[in-house]
Parts: C-alpha cells; structure tokens; sequence
C-alpha cells in the first residue's frame, strides 16, 4: 500500500463519539488506522501502533512506533505497571494474543485479573524463597506443571525457547536470577505480551571470582598448587608479577563490568574499558594492544557473539592475560588455545563455556591440561549473599507487579460500575 493511500485510511472520518466512552482508563491502542487516529484525537495515556510503520515521510509523525503488536503491549504493559490481564487494549485488527482483553472501538471494556497465580520456581533458586512468595499464589518447583503457570523464576540452566512458550499459554511474568538474557527466548515473549525482569544480583561475587582468578594466574597460584600435590618443589620456575600498577581493560561496563573496575581499582590496577553503549571508554582495538590483563563480562547478543577471535587476539600484548566471566560464546575457543600453546596468550581464566558443563569438548579437554589456564565450573555468582540478595530482588519485582493487584481489581470494578461503556 503507498503512503498516500494509508493517509487516506487513517484520516478521522467525522467525529468519534467512541473515544469519550474510555475517558478515565488508560488505553493502548494498537492496529492500522486506529493509533494514528486515536493519537490525534483522545486523552489516553498511551496510543502505541502495530505495522505498518513508517519512519521517515509525513507518516512518521502520526506516532506509530511500533511494528509488532507484543512490543506495543509490551510498552503498555511497563508504562501502567499492568500485566497482560489487567491490561484493556483497543485495536481496530486482532493482537492473536492469549491472556489480554482486546476490544473494538467503541466496545463496553472491563478487565478481570485472574488472582490465581501458579509461581513456578527453579530447583537452584534458594528454598527460601517460597514461604515469602506464599501471599501472591500457589508456589510450585513441579516443571510438568509448566502449562498452568503464570510466573516462572529461573536461572541461566533453565532455558526458555519458542517450544517452552507454547507449553505455558497463561504466563505472564518471568523473573531471571541473571544478569544476561540468552537462555530466554525474548522476542516470543513480547510476541506473547510476556514480561521479564532480571535479578541483577550476583556482581560482586563475579568481580572478586574474576580478581581471583587473575591473581591465580599472575602468581602462579594454581599451577604451584597443582605441583605441590604432586611433590614438586618449583619454587625456582613459578616468577609471577604484582597487579598493582598493571593495566587491565573491562570489556562491557554493564553491573558485572563495573563491579570488576571497582574490585581491581581497589588493589591499585589501572582501569580502562570498552563499551559500545558508554561513552567515556576506548576503542576495543586501543584496549586490547594496551592492557596486561582482559576481562570479559559482556552479556550474550548477536553483537557479542565471537567477539573475542583471531583478530583481537592478535592485538593483545604478547604474553597477556585474558579471563572470561561473561559468557562462553564471546570467545574462540580454537584460538585462545593456539594463542596459549604459541605463548601470545600468558594465561587464560575461563568460569564460562560454550557449552555446559563442557566435558568431553575437544578444546576444554586440551585446556585442562595446560599450566597456565584456570577452569572453574560457572561459580562466578554463587556466594551466599548472592542468594539472600536473589529474596528479596524477587520479592521487589514480585511487588511492582502484584502488590497492588487487590486494590486495582477493586478500582477497575468501581469504574466499570459507576461507568458501564
């Protein structure tokens, strides 16, 4: 369809009496002509658009920003504080979406939350946490049960993909005890106007994993360690170097990133870092050719996928350190272990893997072999204030949105009654 003619469709046709009939309720309004219309005509909170979209031309202005229909919800959704059930949406064409309440314009709206909630919490999620999570619904660890559940709370060794979707038609809310969002299917759950907030809570127990790891391998620690058990003296071959006054680059200063600057600024390390997003940083290319030591605590995207190969590799100082406590994927393997055994790589520190765990893996079990690496079994969030941190984050979010549930389905009951549209 040309620009022209949907300008044609979208252009009010006399007045709208329907649009006074949801004064008092905040509207998403979604579909071809309605969201423009709408966004010219009412007093809503919020007008969101589906597709077509348009961003450039005269009909970028008509506020149609975005081209899904579980993006705009999904938008909805965070602006009010309303999960999908308590969320009226106004839409000229069908969302396809189960568990919202779409209505035609000028239809009588109402919304009824359910206030049966079905939690489904992760086996490594602490125990602790169910008691408190009593007051917002039954509280189950029974993944068969995936189909009735309307909350999930999970770590990264539960995946979540478009099959798992399928199986849980009423979710509405996942909670991830993570930092990163790789084991979650994100674009089906806004396609499916799901939800999801992280627990960032385990920074500073990655960031001293990391120093750990980097002062095993700067002093030789492991490896000495190993010989000992062995009866090896080796005093003679183990020359390590102090940290203070080395320079160390972060690779992505997100929560974990910043966490690790603070930690090695604090022993009296140089910190520089790369990021894409922050402004203030340097060239990943400067990064590499200047530290003594890199970090890796980028989360898992597309753009960060293979991040770290032969090329990058190449451009780090002979003999420096690399360590990975983001995610496994961001680095080739293959090459750091040619780097390694050439000696261009002094030393490598991994708690991530492509794969976990990753026995029987050819490159993990040549690693496991060599002096100067250091394997550790993804451990770089497990302390124990971690996971009393990891109650009471999940109890915050589980209040944002459930909170209020009794007091809003009270206020919803009260407009529909005093205002029957």
């Amino acid at each position: 369809m040309r620009e022209e003619d949907f300008y044609e469709i979208a252009r009010p046709r006399g007045e709208m009496d329907w649009i006074e009939r949801y004064r008092g309720w905040n509207i998403a309004a979604v579909g071809w002509g309605l969201a423009p219309t709408a966004s010219k005509l009412t007093r809503a909170d919020l007008t969101l658009a589906s597709s077509p979209i348009f961003s450039n031309g005269y009909l970028s202005e008509l506020n149609n920003p975005y081209d899904d229909f579980g993006s705009a919800v999904n938008a909805a959704m965070r602006l009010n504080l309303k999960l999908k059930d308590e969320l009226a949406i106004v839409s000229d064409v069908a969302t396809g979406m189960r568990g919202v309440f779409q209505y035609y314009p000028g239809d009588r709206i109402q919304t009824n939350p359910s206030g049966d909630e079905l939690i489904l919490v992760a086996d490594n999620i602490p125990k602790d946490l169910d008691r408190e999570l009593e007051p917002y619904g039954e509280v189950s660890r029974d993944w068969n049960r995936l189909e009735d559940a309307t909350v999930l709370i999970i770590r990264t060794d539960r995946k979540l993909d478009a099959d798992d979707f399928s199986r849980a038609p009423m979710l509405k809310l996942i909670i991830t005890a993570t930092h990163g969002l790789d084991h979650i299917d994100i674009e089906e759950a806004k396609r499916r106007a799901v939800i999801v907030e992280r627990a960032p809570v385990r920074a500073r127990a990655v960031a001293e994993l990391a120093l750990g790891i980097i002062l095993a391998l700067a002093r030789g620690i492991a490896y000495s360690d190993r010989k000992m058990r062995g009866l090896e003296w080796v005093k003679g071959r183990v020359r390590g170097f102090e940290l203070a006054g080395r320079r160390v680059g972060v690779i992505s200063m997100g929560i974990v990133g910043r966490e690790v600057a603070e930690v090695l600024k604090g022993i009296g390390m140089h910190v520089d870092y790369y990021d894409r997003y922050r402004t203030g940083g340097r060239s990943l290319e400067r990064l590499l050719r200047e530290s003594d030591i890199v970090v890796l605590t980028s989360p898992l995207t597309e753009e960060t996928r293979g991040l770290i190969g032969r090329r990058e590799i190449a451009m780090m100082k002979d003999g420096a350190i690399l360590v990975n406590v983001g995610r496994g994927e961001l680095l080739d393997l293959d090459v750091a272990l040619e780097a390694l055994e050439t000696g261009k790589l002094g030393g490598l520190g991994l708690d991530v893997y492509p794969r976990e765990p990753p026995f029987g893996d050819e490159a993990f079990e040549r690693l496991r072999n060599m002096d100067n690496v250091i394997l550790t079994p993804h451990l770089g969030g497990s302390s124990e204030e971690a996971e009393r941190r990891i109650v009471s984050e999940v109890l915050g979010i589980m209040g944002k949105w459930f909170g209020r549930r009794s007091e809003i389905s009270r206020d919803i009951s009260a407009l529909g009654s005093l205002n029957p549209i």
